[in-house]
């Protein structure tokens, strides 16, 4: 099939814009006819994969989130494509993954934990009200013959809002080779190189969007945390974002000197594989490809309730769930579960049990099998045949 897959920049590093890498890849290696429709693709995922690039116009972010919806539609027009699978908000296509949620959800999720004054200042914000826009657009009117979720929190979100209830859910992937535990003095050779001891018992987060992705929460319980057994406590960090609030706070809470911003200069796979524990107490999340990866790397992991990645463990075995992403004492408690090294050991082998049914794979051939009936859908119409009933 000839396939545009379309998303605002598509490269290795993130979470949905390494998700487009990686199915582009991997639908480059089937055999099919893939166009990548982004504004930035710095590496091609596969030799035979189409690079159309997408320059946006305008000062301002709202007026830049225009131009890319606009002109990546009408490069999908023109493009005749079999299949247009679109991982951001653009004006129309064939799938539209909701991979980013539900933005009308986010604007309530975020009104409840920060100020007031605050959150009128973001729904002022000329941004959202093109989101919201284009968002129901795409789920309401029409704009995209099927829409998919990323976790069953994130299809129910959808059917809260939108009223949709054929929302198929396709879960994300991980390549189980490139994210593994580590092998002989791995460990101790990523710390060397971050300047972590050896010794160190290691919290990780990895995430940009350090306010909904609960960062302060983190600091606060990591705070908490007593040196046990000779392993002080060490968080590192990892994502983009504005670090200067959170070395305030974590001066103020006498921890500083134990926490590392790596920004994103250290590839994740090396991060996972010098850490002891994941911890993830994300406000907002329909899944997290952190979430897989982070369990693909053998890592016991603590989750937040509101992450999509909570749905695919069993709590206590192969990982832990929060009961709030803003209690610090709750997240000290569960780290502490995980300060346990035979607890530690054995859950993180069940987390990477368990993200081994998740492969790029498995996700390709979901989305292959959607792809082939939305196609077969177009053919029947173009031959003048009447849509399935409820099809827009």
């Amino acid at each position: 099939m000839k396939i545009a897959l379309i998303r605002s920049a598509v490269h290795r590093k993130g979470g949905v814009e390494r998700y487009v890498w990686m199915l582009a890849r991997e639908l480059a290696r089937r055999g099919h006819d893939v166009h990548i429709i982004a504004r930035r693709c710095p590496e091609l995922p596969h030799p035979s994969v189409t690079f159309l690039q997408v320059n946006v116009r305008g000062s301002f972010s709202f007026l830049k989130v225009l131009s890319f919806a606009s002109m990546a539609s009408v490069a999908v027009e023109a493009g005749d494509y079999d299949v247009a699978h679109s991982c951001d908000r653009i004006l129309s296509c064939d799938i539209y993954r909701a991979g980013e949620g539900v933005h009308r959800e986010w604007l309530e999720v975020s009104s409840r934990y920060m100020a007031s004054w605050k959150s009128a200042l973001k729904r002022l914000d000329p941004l959202h009200s093109v989101l919201l826009r284009i968002e129901e657009g795409l789920m309401r009117g029409g704009e995209a013959r099927r829409v998919t979720a990323i976790s069953r929190r994130g299809a129910e979100e959808i059917r809260h809002h939108f009223g949709l209830e054929d929302v198929p859910v396709i879960y994300n992937g991980v390549d189980m080779d490139e994210f593994r535990p580590p092998a002989g003095d791995e460990r101790e050779a990523i710390r060397d190189e971050i300047e972590v001891p050896r010794n160190a018992f290691v919290n990780l987060y990895v995430g940009s969007g350090f306010f909904r992705k609960g960062l302060r929460y983190l600091i606060e319980g990591f705070a908490r945390l007593e040196d046990l057994s000779g392993r002080p406590p060490w968080l590192i960090v990892a994502g983009r974002g504005n670090t200067r609030p959170y070395k305030r706070m974590a001066r103020s809470l006498g921890v500083l000197e134990r926490v590392r911003f790596c920004g994103i200069d250290v590839p994740a796979p090396r991060l996972y594989r010098g850490a002891d524990v994941f911890v993830f107490p994300t406000l907002y999340e329909p899944f997290g490809n952190v979430c897989l990866e982070a369990m693909a790397s053998g890592l016991p992991c603590v989750f937040s309730p509101y992450s999509g990645g909570a749905e695919i463990v069993e709590d206590g075995t192969s990982g832990l769930v929060m009961k709030s992403p803003v209690d610090p004492d709750e997240i000290a408690r569960l780290i502490r579960i995980c300060m346990d090294e035979a607890k530690a050991a054995r859950m993180g082998a069940a987390a990477r049990e368990v993200a081994a049914r998740f492969t790029v794979e498995a996700n390709a051939d979901q989305t292959e099998a959607l792809y082939r009936e939305v196609a077969a859908e177009k053919s029947r119409e173009g031959d003048g045949a009447p849509s399935p009933a409820g099809a827009p």
